[in-house]
């Protein structure tokens, strides 16, 4: 539920890339009337009763997870909140792979499906989501933010081509019109970190594709 449709429309765009699909309202009583979801997302908007009661009403009805998605943070958001229900508070403004992780973490728990192992293993490449850090043969590898995020999209599919578009679209955001050497810029400092240009594959022309040592 949001009512600015300059965020919900980047939003949709955003999480399709993700193979999710989302439908988009705006009022408490659209969102009853909408088949059920797996997960609801939501801002408190102009704090509009029905909404909140829409949350509660399908909280309670179907024990479905929702994530409330916050500008404020505020402790108003934070007690509402918990008075919800919700599985999880994620602040404005959020990257789309960070809110993916979180809907996908939300529904595991609502499922009983048991969490991922947060800590990736490739050779002898660590990559732990819950600490956003990297160790290479147990050395931690510091990372800026835009090179862990291209490291993760890379490693959910060791030795699959990622084109670069989707890269551009994931790790900075969709229709990205940066300097065009940016994307490079990014996988150079990346294999200097791990010391071997060999990791990170370039397809000329289509993308790049993590390479795990035999």
């Amino acid at each position: 539920m949001e009512d600015d449709v300059s965020i919900a429309e980047p939003l949709i765009d955003g999480l399709a890339r993700y193979g999710i699909t989302a439908d988009h309202v705006t009022t408490g009583a659209a969102a009853l009337a909408a088949a059920p979801p797996d997960v609801v997302l939501f801002d408190l908007g102009r704090r509009d009763t029905g909404r909140v009661e829409a949350c509660r009403k399908l909280r309670g009805d179907g024990d479905i997870p929702m994530i409330l998605l916050t500008g404020r943070g505020g402790v108003h958001d934070r007690s509402l909140g918990r008075e919800l229900g919700v599985e999880d508070l994620v602040g404005q403004p959020y990257r789309v792979p960070e809110l993916v992780a979180r809907m996908r973490a939300a529904t595991r728990r609502a499922r009983g499906v048991p969490a991922q192992e947060p800590v990736r293993r490739y050779g002898p490449l660590a990559i732990d989501t819950r600490t956003r850090q990297i160790r290479l043969h147990g050395v931690p590898i510091p990372l800026a933010p835009k090179e862990y995020d291209l490291l993760v999209l890379l490693a959910a599919e060791p030795g699959a081509v990622v084109a670069r578009r989707h890269i551009l679209d994931t790790v900075w955001e969709p229709d990205f019109l940066g300097p065009g050497k940016t994307l490079d810029f990014h996988v150079a400092s990346l294999r200097s970190k791990l010391g071997d240009a060999k990791w990170i594959e370039n397809r000329r022309g289509v993308g790049f594709r993590l390479v795990v040592p035999a």
